[in-house]
């Protein structure tokens, strides 16, 4: 009886952490995919940015996707202030991109010094949604804090 109590409990944990892992399975494959898709872009930000529209307002389309997704977690704020800070206008990202489009192409050392700064970010958050490690949390509350001010 205490085995069959056991293993009851057991299953019942497993399920209910797939589900909570499901959830945030989502953040996380997505936030990799837009880290994917950004540096896409920095990959061919050295040709015209009439060739990449497209590509562009696909990621400013998925930055503002998971803005809006990330809203409808009552318990993730961080991320979810993480995602309106990069699809708002003026953030890091966005910025690189009117850049981009206002002078037709980007240099190559250009680039490479922006490269480090957004994979810095999406590392952060990757780090964040797979570990919820409190050291990436506190790396992004300083982030968010730093441009709230």
């Amino acid at each position: 009886m205490k085995t069959k109590i056991t293993v009851s409990l057991l299953f019942i944990s497993l399920l209910f952490s797939s589900c909570a892992s499901l959830y945030d399975h989502f953040t996380l494959t997505e936030t990799v995919a837009t880290k994917a898709q950004v540096e896409g872009l920095l990959n061919n930000a050295n040709t015209p940015y009439t060739d990449n529209i497209a590509a562009v307002n696909a990621l400013k389309e998925q930055m503002q996707k998971m803005w809006i997704y990330e809203k409808t977690k009552q318990k993730n704020l961080v991320t979810q202030k993480m995602w309106e800070l990069m699809a708002k206008d003026g953030s890091t990202i966005n910025s690189f991109l009117d850049t981009w489009k206002n002078q037709g192409t980007m240099s190559a050392p250009f680039i490479e010094e922006f490269r480090p700064q957004i994979a810095n970010l999406f590392d952060l958050m990757i780090d964040y949604e797979s570990k919820k490690s409190k050291q990436a949390e506190n790396a992004l509350l300083q982030i968010i804090n730093t441009v709230n001010n």
